[in-house]
């Protein structure tokens, strides 16, 4: 009955859900707006806005932040434009290995006084940017 039904749509979403993440990383311009905003977004609930920097989120970063404000959340989009300005301010390069050479630039304390602040800022703020990410996958349609 029911609780099958919900088993079966789960697994479809994670089907669905699995096709945009194939998609964004083999031929992102081919993704829609809205699995775009997932795509991009989606990571930083699940690790932070850290971690979009040390790892392959932060190649997309003017994109997840058009997303982050195209979801309402222009305070932590202001969050990655302020980092930016401060350690990227000639841009964002490409690949991790570019974005850690402009890190090391840096003192090490100044960094991680910094990435703790934006961390914490997020971390109150993720469990609405999650309900926000539901609420878009339900209301485009997305992960069916």
């Amino acid at each position: 009955g029911a609780f099958k039904k919900r088993i079966d749509d789960k697994r479809r979403s994670s089907t669905s859900m699995g096709k945009i993440v194939e998609i964004g990383f083999s031929d992102y311009e081919k993704l829609t707006k809205e699995q775009r905003v997932w795509f991009n977004v989606e990571p930083l609930t699940t690790a932070g806005l850290w971690d979009h920097y040390v790892n392959h989120g932060a190649d997309k970063n003017s994109d997840t932040i058009d997303d982050l404000e195209y979801l309402n959340f222009p305070s932590i989009a202001n969050q990655l434009r302020e980092f930016n300005k401060t350690y990227f301010p000639n841009g964002v390069p490409e690949g991790p290995d570019a974005r850690q050479d402009e890190f090391d630039k840096f003192s090490e304390d100044q960094l991680e006084d910094d990435i703790e602040e934006m961390d914490d800022k997020f971390w109150k703020e993720s469990e609405n940017l999650e309900k926000a990410l539901l609420e878009h996958i339900n209301r485009t349609g997305i992960g069916k």
